[in-house]
């Protein structure tokens, strides 16, 4: 009998996970299909270069700058609750950007998307760390990684697809406000805190101790600094920018989303499968220094030499680049390691944010770099996007000089 009810409580756990997990493919629906939204949105909006990439921008933005004051929510009160909540507001904030006629209504609303989604992530690596056992904790967030993958892709490829039919983006944003409340209605119904019997600790839980813990930790910190160059690259180039460097190659609209999404399945293959790989390794170096490696070689390759290789390599380099880059999924498992269990929802949404704010500053940056005007010259495209080389060979570093 005790056999059955710890497989009941695994198989719960599990579900459990995966309603809160519905939440994070919404958050990266909305951040990446933003890319293939775009020519509609700034023709529509009568947007300027910057003003789309600062609108693309700020949804990151605000949701890196929440991540440690949602992860400190999250660790204190209820995560069924403020899921629930901030999901249903995310279907009222894509309400009310469906509805926009300017710049700053846009910018509002969008920054309100990245706001309340911000609970997203952490949260569901919140539930992963309280109801996943058996060390396969980092396998449950490499699986929340493999469904943002799929959420990009959906987002990226699905709302293309969509709009290319006749479905205009401000309809797309009214079935992201309905799917929203969906998902908002799901996590109350389904999701509970914690197991049954296992300790509330969350009143221990303060801002000042939680800060000291966590900024005070070498580990953390180099994992901060990891990441923020591996998904900040993911999230700036490939939420962004590589969709108009593959239009400078000579690619149309069409072909540069298709091309672009190649990235975020390469992404979502690779984070569980790093994520078991990660389970069973005593140390993780090894697998996030080849991440790293490989995404910056990767990246390099795509700004500089898709012109002399046949369609096939440039697709399978995107592929690769992307699993390079969904390695990054193990630093999750060396942060929270670092930390004590209490403290898990605000170390998770600390490394994710910093990834995030990095991502955001990465999609913003390249756009006040390039200037004003829409039509620019490959070259210019190549020496701006360079920039992400940089960022990938800041996260080599940090694992290089890291005991992960």
């Amino acid at each position: 009998m005790p056999s059955d009810d710890n497989g009941w409580r695994k198989l719960r756990g599990w579900t459990i996970w995966a309603v809160a997990t519905l939440f994070p493919i919404y958050q990266l629906a909305i951040q990446i299909g933003y890319g293939s939204l775009e020519k509609g949105i700034t023709r529509d909006l009568n947007l300027s270069l910057l003003q789309s990439s600062l609108l693309s921008g700020s949804f990151l933005l605000t949701y890196a700058l929440m991540q440690v004051p949602a992860g400190l929510l999250l660790d204190r009160f209820s995560p069924r609750l403020l899921l629930s909540f901030s999901a249903l507001l995310c279907g009222a904030a894509a309400a009310g950007f469906s509805r926009s006629d300017s710049f700053l209504s846009a910018l509002l609303f969008r920054a309100a998307l990245g706001c309340f989604a911000s609970f997203g992530f952490p949260g569901a690596g919140l539930l992963a760390r309280r109801w996943i056992t058996g060390g396969m904790f980092v396998l449950a967030m490499g699986l929340i990684d493999f469904f943002f993958g799929l959420g990009a892709v959906g987002g990226e490829a699905g709302f293309a697809t969509l709009h290319k039919v006749g479905v205009s983006w401000r309809q797309i944003m009214d079935m992201l406000a309905i799917a929203g409340v969906v998902i908002g209605f799901l996590c109350i119904i389904w999701i509970r805190d914690r197991p049954r019997g296992t300790p509330d600790r969350s009143e221990r839980v303060h801002i000042l101790d939680a800060a000291s813990m966590l900024f005070t930790n070498r580990r953390v910190l180099l994992a901060l600094i990891y990441y923020g160059g591996m998904i900040g690259a993911a999230f700036g180039f490939g939420g962004l920018w590589d969709i108009r460097l593959q239009g400078a190659f000579g690619f149309n609209e069409t072909e540069a989303v298709d091309l672009n999404s190649w990235i975020f399945v390469g992404l979502a293959i690779a984070a569980p499968l790093s994520g078991i790989l990660a389970d069973h390794l005593t140390r993780r170096k090894p697998l996030l220094m080849t991440g790293s490696i490989g995404a910056l070689c990767g990246v390099a390759g795509l700004i500089f030499i898709p012109l002399v290789i046949p369609y096939w390599a440039l697709v399978g380099n995107l592929l690769v680049t992307g699993l390079f880059l969904g390695t990054s999924v193990a630093i999750f498992g060396v942060a929270c390691d670092a930390v004590p269990p209490r403290y898990a929802g605000t170390t998770i949404a600390l490394v994710n944010g910093g990834g995030c704010l990095l991502g955001a500053a990465l999609q913003i940056i390249p756009g006040v770099l390039i200037g004003p005007g829409d039509c620019h010259p490959l070259e210019t495209y190549q020496q701006v996007l360079a920039i992400y080389i940089l960022v990938l060979l800041a996260s080599t570093v940090a694992a290089a000089v890291s005991d992960f």
